[in-house]
This record gives structure tokens, sequence and C-alpha cells, in this order.
């Protein structure tokens, strides 16, 4: 097979692209990301996949491949191809399977019990993601599930019904004769989002026919919408280079060894530097996934320079990854999509509330809360905040809180002392958040300076804490008190996260 380039075209087509290259991912094993980041992704925005890749990610485990090791189909599953295979590992590994399943005791299912799961969630006629673009009543055995993959992901030329071209890449194509029109359409059963249904509303389409074709490589890649759209959101731009790289930070996606090498590319990386402004910022964009709609954000070139900022983009990934609250995540997407950072103090001020109190009484959707103590992602809201205000002055060619610190202020904070167990505690930390909030900047001070001469530990006020008093910057003062309250009830798991 020859080499398949891809080019980035609409933001649901460079979505799934986005999906299918984590599927090949995740086929190449531990160096996946590499040689997806390294060989296939291009400074251009273009992505191209060599072809002896797709030879053996499109044919069954009997195929030889000599480039680097692959994760290889079971050998109960002889006649599946490796990219089904790979496609039904990553879906079950990212949660995609049916509910029926959802609380078994048994963590430890067989391959084709994956199958069944992945299949039974993903093609579900109500609830699925391509709803009915398998028929589940009739595909009832692995064995017709094997053969529905198979057929699926094929790029081999059959019989031909006619030429025509592919609505979505622009090849030429061959149309098959046996194919139905679901497989050759883009309809619902291929898109809960933007996929109409042809037999309840024919009268959708031009003359009653549905008229966008997808060729087989693409509608390859339209399989792998639900694997982006399960964070939530999906950043948008000209180059799947530079879409690779922010979704993966911006959805918590980094491990801990990959993280700086990535972090380090976005910093450093001429390359990506320079293809990002070759295409201007103003073609950025992110898609917001609801149930059933999707909102759009065009983004501003300021806004796309502060998520290229790789301290910025990770903080959001871990308020995304630690949050379990969708409903909480989104407010932050709100606030910064709308640019309103004046606003992160507020939902700052009622998280650390509910953080001190240990719940969220009202069930106000603008707190940022986890019920595990050593895991607050306020913390990294407050870090966020900060970082964002410091390259806004940068910015305007000042510089604030230069020798500010907040993790030091957080640690000793962890050594302050005060206990949050008793109610003379937690009363002072109330106290502390109020006048905070209020800017009473003297109030604060003599607060926790009589809070360290009265204690009798004979503990110094802490150096990192006393910067704070000499800013003239009102944010700034607030960032800094905010982040030591929250490091009062912060472990040390959560610190060296």
């Amino acid at each position: 097979m020859q080499d398949v380039e891809i080019y980035p075209a609409s933001w649901y087509y460079n979505a799934c692209v986005q999906g299918f290259l984590e599927v090949l991912a995740w086929g190449l094993g531990n160096e996946g990301e590499e040689i997806i980041t390294e060989q296939i992704l291009r400074s251009d925005g273009r992505a191209v996949i060599p072809g002896d890749l797709m030879t053996a990610a499109f044919s069954p485990r009997c195929i030889p491949y000599e480039g680097p090791p692959l994760k290889e189909v079971p050998e109960k599953l002889p006649i599946l191809k490796r990219i089904g295979w790979w496609w039904i590992e990553k879906s079950f590994k990212e949660g995609f399977i049916s509910n029926s399943n959802k609380n078994r005791k048994d963590n430890n299912p067989t391959d084709e019990e994956k199958i069944n799961m992945v299949f039974g969630r993903l093609f579900h006629f109500k609830k699925g993601y391509y709803p009915n673009l398998a028929n589940l009543a009739h595909l009832k055995s692995v064995k017709s599930k094997v053969e529905f993959l198979n057929l699926w992901f094929d790029v081999e030329r059959i019989d031909t019904l006619k030429k025509a071209t592919c609505s979505f890449c622009g090849q030429k194509i061959e149309l098959n004769k046996i194919d139905n029109i679901y497989s050759t359409f883009f309809l619902l059963p291929m898109s809960i989002h933007l996929g109409n249904s042809y037999e309840e509303f024919p009268n959708l389409f031009w003359d009653g026919t549905p008229n966008l074709i997808m060729c087989k490589q693409c509608r390859s890649y339209f399989l792998c919408f639900h694997l982006v759209s399960k964070n939530g959101f999906f950043i948008n731009t000209d180059s799947l280079l530079v879409n690779w790289y922010l979704n993966h930070l911006l959805a918590g996606k980094i491990d801990s060894d990959y993280h700086q090498s990535i972090l380090n590319a976005l910093q450093y990386n001429r390359q990506l530097r320079n293809a990002i402004s070759s295409w201007g910022l103003q073609n950025t964009e992110i898609l917001l996934f609801g149930p059933k709609d999707v909102r759009y954000y065009p983004i501003s070139a300021r806004l796309v320079r502060l998520l290229l900022i790789p301290q910025v983009a990770t903080l959001i990934g871990r308020i995304h990854k630690d949050t379990k609250l969708p409903s909480a995540v989104n407010i932050v997407w709100e606030i910064i999509l709308q640019e309103r950072f004046d606003y992160l103090p507020i939902v700052i001020f009622k998280s650390l509330r509910a953080q001190l109190t240990g719940k969220n009484k009202e069930k106000d959707p603008e707190v940022i809360f986890s019920s595990q103590k050593n895991d607050w992602p306020v913390n990294n809201l407050i870090q966020l905040y900060f970082t964002i205000k410091q390259q806004i002055a940068n910015n305007k060619g000042g510089a604030i809180m230069g020798n500010i610190n907040l993790r030091e202020i957080r640690q000793e904070a962890r050594r302050a002392p005060l206990d949050l167990n008793t109610n003379t505690g937690k009363n002072l930390a109330y106290r502390l958040m109020e006048l905070t909030r209020l800017n009473k900047k003297t109030e604060v001070y003599h607060l926790l300076l009589r809070l360290y001469l009265s204690s009798g530990t004979k503990q110094q006020f802490p150096v990192p804490l006393a910067r704070l008093f000499e800013t003239n910057d009102s944010e700034s003062f607030k960032a800094g008190i905010y982040a030591f309250i929250a490091g009062l009830s912060c472990s040390d798991t959560q610190e060296d996260s």
C-alpha cells in the first residue's frame, strides 16, 4: 500500500483523524506516541502514515510486519484485522463498555467479552455513539462482529459500481456494489452530532438522496470520533500536529514519563512554533460536546498564545482530569473561552469554602471540588489563575509576583501552627478567606502574624508568605493567600503531583 497522506480539513474530520491516530499509537505499543509525533505528524500540518504500517494495520496477524513491534491480535481471533482489535482494546481501555457490564465483579474479561461489551456500548440503538451502524440484533456472535469490523476497516478496491469523489478528502474512489447506504454515505448512524436520518427524514437530502460520500479510509477515521469526544472538547487548528499536542495536554493525557518531552516540544521546538505562526492564530477553535449538541467557540489569538504555554495547558488538563464533575470542568472552560479571567477568584473562593467544609452544600456548579483530601483541584485552579495573570502582565511589558512562589507558600501552609480539625482553626481560615476576598491586606497580615507569634512553637513568619505583602497587585496577593489556605489541608501527594 502507498503512504497515506492526511490533510487537515473541518473540525470534525480533524477530530476523527486524531482518534484514528490514537488507535494507531495504541497498536504501536510503548513507542506509539513517539512514532506518531516524530514520524507521522509533520510540521506542515499533515499526517503521513507509511504504507507498510497501513498494510499491517489493515491485515490480520498472519501478515508479517518488519517495523517496530505491534500489539498483536489474540490467537483466538486469527482473522480479525489488527486495526479492528486495536480499536476494540483502545475503546475498552477508555471505558466504552455497555452499561450492563460496568458493575460486573470480574475485572478481567476475555477477548470475546471485550468485543461484546464495546459493541453493546458504541452501537446501541439509542445511547450509542454510532446508533445502529452495526445491527446488534443480527450480530449476536463474536464471529459476526469480527466480520463487521473487517468489512468496515477495509481499504481494498473491489467490484465497481461507479466512480465517485469522497466528500471529505477529495480523492477519487470506487463505490462497492455490495456496500449498504450506511457504509457509503455520512448519515446519523455515523455521527449523532452531524448526521441526518435517511429513513426518517429523506427530504433533508437533495432529491431525497444522501450526497455525503465516504471513502473507505475516511470512514475508518469516522469510527474513532468517540475516543476524542469523550474528553468533552476538541481544540482544532490548521495543523494535525498542533491538534495532537494541545488536545493531549488539555485533556491531561500526558503521563509522567512522557510529560517533560511534550513540554520541551511545545516550549522549544522551533518547527512547531513556525507551524503555528505560518497559519496564523486566528483559525483556532474549540468545540464543546454535549449529549447531542456541539457548542462552537472561535479562540482569540491572545487565548491561543496562553494555551500554547505548557504550564497553562497542563494545569487545565489536571483540572479536567482530577475533577469528576463535568459541570465544574465546563465552568472553567467557559470562563477561559470568554477570557473572563477576573472571575476565576470567585470560583476559587467558592471552591475553598467547599474544601474547608468538606462538601458542596448548595451544589453550586461553580465549585471545583474533589472528595479526596489528597487531590484538591482547587490548587491547580489557583495556580492556573496566577500563571494567566502573570503571562498577561508580561505581555503588557510588566512583571508581577517575580519573587512569589505558590508552591513554597503551600509548603509553608502545611507547617503552619493551625489545625483545621478544630473550630478555632476553621474559623480563622474562614476569616482569612473573607478578608482576602475584600483585599484587606493589613488585616490579613496582622491575623497571620498573631497566628505565628501566639502559637508557642517559635516559628518564624515564613519568607515566602512575607513576600506576598510586598506586592502592589491585589490579584497577586489574593492568589497567594488562597494558595496558603488551600495548602492548609493539602497532603504531600497532592503537592508533589
